[in-house]
């Protein structure tokens, strides 16, 4: 007998049946999720805890995806990613382990998938191919036979990860919580410690990790559970013994009498811009109801507004921000931060949250304990309708506990929904929060040294080098930097091309399902779709706002970020979310900008929500509440609202740099995208810090324009879209025909003076590294968006960008995307280089006239494209892009897209050429990024903007 069953438990209410199995020979572990969803799922983790933050854990995540023994291209990885109808294809590294997953909803496309992973991560090449490590990893940077520098994926990857001082402190911090375990490390890796990493030290690392007695395996969906088993035991399992590994990880105790203070980088010191960080550590090795219950108590004793600590913080510590989060790892923890404030009120600060944990464990507010509650409630319902539910089932799987606790959730959650008028949470608090002996506080003062220092350490590293190496130490480095060069300009030949499994195209459908519409006149117009939605009611308000100027949208973004978070004329905010979310889900204010054609386009303002039939009356009055009788008259809530929306902007610019940057190159050329900057991007931050002295300078004028343009948002040409049973639609339409009895008002449209202009322009931050963005409008180079154009901005994107800018270039990121409005973006993230990398935009063209692939990979790339448009979609998803469908004039069909990528040929592939040259020719230019960089080029620009100014 190959396997054992070790366990086998059904979950009705989440309608799966979960086996564990055993590999008897080496004792990996295999858990089968069977349920039937078409939507496959497989998985392989290993537990990675590290023992230092030279990033070997995420280095080799990269690596084993760069060739294996069975699939001898360069990067099979790459080649499934443009080959396959993958619905998820990635590798994720966690500070204790690393995974593997992989989605399809085709049969034979997750077959070659799991395989292709599986002879990945036990038969990689990187493990004879040091060249591998140096691209993914590091590797020094020459020039005239000196080492000049150190670049490499990984490296650069986590210059820009470690670059937002939110993530530094919060790191700083974790050191020395979970001193002496794995968790004090960086698992993703520190730059300062990646380029110590040796080829030795790698492989052991492989050889001690890599192993199936490690494995944690799992399959998800509908499939034969027996064929899986056997493929895996017969390739795979069997060809090793038993090892005996020990990955075991414990958390001591740690405990500081003193303070620990730190610093950050930061551009200038201001005022007020200490971090301060109180924690502790949670108990070890806890079941899910356990992390359930502090993911409950974070929420209603921090996050809500209706939160006594919250208050008291923001109202006594003046923070730009504060932020809860629970500690990742086996033994968890709570962490409190502070962000922006004076480290002169430390003292109030930990009176404040240890006094209200004092008065928590008395007796809690209940209506905070069930509105928290409720939030879990509606994630779990929409947890059961989720096209990526196999994925998140994976992702839960600690490793250190059977599989089964992940499906515990919805016993657990109706356990401690009826412990809510009991003492639980009370005792809870007092026997892991009060008179924790792990209690650490902490301070981070900005330095303006910081990163000057971080980069003083590597010059000197570098010149020491230089001064010491031997001859035959720079003939190494020499030689390793030739062979790196080689392996980066090696073409596969058509021996590895044919070791990559591939689809037929013929197989890949090009119907696409409709989703459901009903166009119902009512008193409002309704857009109804009939999606089972698990008994969920999506609602979206849409009303027309094209009477508002540019300067009056602006502040319209401020007012969405107020709604629900201000006092009303019937509730005081402290009280808002203790009854918003016992009652609906996902609220959310908005703006949406869709061009109805080429010349007319809706700018809309968008209310949206999730409610049940149960609670959805009492959700329409909270919604109108908020929408006809908000007041602004509280001028240190309003200051206190701008600042966490500067600060949120902030905190999130380094991850999403390149959106920032595309959409800020596009606003320069189309009127929507301008808009959307303006409202949500570059635009939008720059707006916010006006704001702010404005409002501390003359609130009452700032009130005064807040209100003018309050009163004229929710008047006119309301639509409503929703998605649900019928039943509840019909309900939902009368309680909205009785509630907005007097919207009926069609105010004159504003036209905005936009007058499309392509520059170049950089933008200053605090970046280690560069997001850069090149951008034209196809449509006035007389050309459209179709199949055919996206075909050749997939091909062009991968292999051509990322060999250049990727591989050789040592960004994260690079592709080539067109929106379906016509605008064509060049785009790298986090990435080391500038004026090379707009270099290698201006080789697109060429790319494209000498694109050389075989009618195999050609036909791969086809298969590719058409299945970005046929992933699966959530039922939100699919009723506010049909929304959107039903908006536009002529809009686009994608069957008539798969059709066109269907029957492309590559000639018309290449005579995109003539238009991706003319499009960079436009030298329309968006750069976001590091401040040295952009200031050693800063001729290059027409405008530089310094988001420190």
């Amino acid at each position: 007998m190959t396997y054992t069953l070790k366990e086998k438990q059904t979950y009705k209410k989440m309608g799966v049946t979960v086996f564990l199995y055993e590999h008897n020979k080496t004792k990996a572990q295999v858990a089968y999720v069977k349920n039937d969803d078409h939507n496959k799922t497989f998985g392989i983790g290993f537990k990675t805890p590290p023992t230092n933050s030279k990033g070997m854990a995420h280095i080799m995540e990269h690596s084993v995806l760069n060739g294996s023994k069975k699939y001898r291209t360069r990067e099979p990885f790459m080649d499934m990613a443009s080959s396959s109808l993958q619905t998820f294809l990635n590798a994720m590294t966690y500070p204790d382990k690393t995974v593997y997953p992989v989605s399809s909803e085709n049969d034979k496309d997750f077959f070659n998938l799991t395989d292709v992973y599986l002879d990945a991560v036990f038969n990689p090449q990187v493990i004879n191919k040091k060249e591998i490590l140096d691209q993914e990893g590091w590797h020094y940077v020459m020039e005239d036979g000196k080492i000049t520098g150190i670049s490499g994926v990984v490296y650069n990857e986590m210059k820009g990860a470690l670059t937002d001082p939110d993530e530094l402190v919060y790191d700083d911090f974790i050191s020395y919580l979970y001193k002496n375990s794995p968790y004090q490390y960086e698992s993703g890796g520190d730059p300062a410690e990646i380029y110590k990493l040796s080829f030795d030290e790698f492989k052991e690392f492989y050889k001690n990790h890599y192993h199936p007695s490690n494995a944690y395996i799992y399959f998800y969906g509908d499939l034969d559970i027996d064929f899986y088993l056997d493929h895996l035991d017969k390739e795979y399992l069997s060809n090793y013994e038993y090892k005996n590994l020990d990955f075991n990880i414990e958390v001591p105790s740690n405990q500081y009498d003193k303070i620990i203070e730190s610093t950050y980088p930061a551009s200038r010191l201001d005022e007020s811009s200490d971090y301060l960080v109180y924690g502790f550590l949670t108990k070890e090795n806890t079941d899910t109801k356990y992390y359930l219950t502090l993911l409950i108590l974070l929420s209603a004793l921090f996050h809500m507004d209706s939160s006594k600590i919250r208050n008291q913080i923001y109202e006594q510590i003046d923070p730009e921000d504060f932020t809860a989060r629970i500690g990742y790892g086996v033994r968890s923890s709570i962490i409190l931060q502070a962000q922006k404030t004076d480290a002169s009120k430390l003292d109030r600060f930990i009176q404040i949250i240890e006094n209200g944990l004092k008065e928590a464990s008395k007796g809690m507010n209940k209506e905070s304990l069930k509105s928290a509650f409720s939030i879990f409630e509606y994630g779990q319902r929409e947890q059961l309708i989720s096209v990526m539910r196999g994925l998140t089932y994976f992702l839960m799987w600690s490793f250190e506990k059977p599989v089964f606790e992940s499906f515990k959730i919805v016993d657990y959650l109706d356990e401690l929904r009826d412990l809510i008028d009991t003492d639980y949470y009370e005792n809870f608090i007092r026997d892991n929060f009060i008179d924790n002996p792990t209690k650490l506080i902490y301070i981070a003062k900005p330095s303006t040294k910081y990163t000057e220092e971080k980069q003083a350490e590597l010059k000197s590293y570098i010149e020491n080098l230089n001064s010491t190496m031997t001859k035959e130490k720079l003939e190494l480095i020499r030689t390793d930097l030739e062979r790196l060069d080689i392996h980066q300009n090696k073409k596969d030949n058509e021996e590895e091309k044919a070791t990559i499994p591939v689809l037929n195209i013929k197989d890949v459908e090009t119907h696409v399902e409709k989703t459901p519409r009903e166009i119902v006149d009512d008193k409002f117009k309704y857009v109804y779709h009939n999606i089972d939605t698990a008994g969920l009611i999506y609602t979206s308000l849409y009303f027309d706002v094209d009477h508002l100027s540019l300067d009056e949208l602006r502040y319209l973004s401020l007012i969405n970020d107020f709604m629900g978070s201000v006092d009303t004329n019937n509730l005081p905010y402290t009280q808002i979310d203790d009854i918003l979310f016992q009652n609906l889900s996902s609220p959310n204010f908005s703006n949406a900008f869709i061009s109805i054609n080429d010349k007319d386009s809706a700018r809309l303002e968008k209310v949206s929500f999730t409610s049940t039939i149960e609670t959805i009356e009492k959700s329409i009055d909270l919604i109108a509440d908020f929408m006809f009788n908000s007041k602004f008259d509280n001028k240190k809530r309003i200051i206190e609202l701008l600042r966490m929306r500067k600060s949120y902007f902030e905190s999130t610019m380094y991850d999403n740099g390149h959106i920032l940057a595309i959409n800020r190159a596009n606003s320069h050329i189309d009127e929507n995208i301008m808009l959307k900057d303006e409202l949500s991007g570059i635009g939008s931050y720059l707006f916010t810090k006006e704001v702010i002295n404005q409002a501390q300078e003359d609130f009452d004028g700032f009130i005064n324009k807040l209100n003018d343009i309050y009163k004229k948002i929710f008047t006119s040409n309301l639509e409503v879209n929703i998605t649900g049973s019928r039943e509840n639609f019909l309900k939902v339409k009368k309680l909205l025909n009785n509630k907005f009895n007097s919207l009926d008002k069609k105010e004159n449209k504003v036209k905005l003076d936009f007058i499309p202009k392509s520059y170049k322009e950089a933008i200053i931050s605090g970046a280690n590294v560069n997001y850069v963005a090149k951008s034209a409008n196809i449509k006035e180079l007389k050309s459209k968006f179709n199949g055919k154009i996206m075909l050749a901005t997939t091909i062009l994107s991968n292999p051509y960008l990322y060999e250049l800018i990727r591989a050789k270039g040592g960004a994260y990121g690079a592709g080539l995307t067109i929106s379906k409005n016509g605008l064509l973006s060049a785009y790298s993230y986090r990435d080391p280089n500038i004026l090379k990398t707009i270099e290698n935009f201006d080789k697109i063209s060429d790319l494209t006239k000498n694109i050389d692939i075989s009618k195999r990979d050609f036909e791969n790339q086809k298969i590719s494209s058409m299945g970005s448009i046929l992933r699966p979609k959530s039922p939100s998803t699919l009723a506010d892009e049909d929304y959107v469908k039903y908006k536009k004039e002529n809009p686009i069909d994608p069957e008539k897209l798969l059709s066109e990528i269907k029957t492309s040929t590559l000639d018309e592939i290449k005579a995109y050429n003539d238009l991706f040259k003319k499009s960079m020719q436009e030298e329309n230019i968006c750069v976001f990024g590091n401040r040295e960089n952009i200031t050693d080029i800063k001729n290059e620009f027409d405008k530089i903007i310094d988001l420190n100014d």
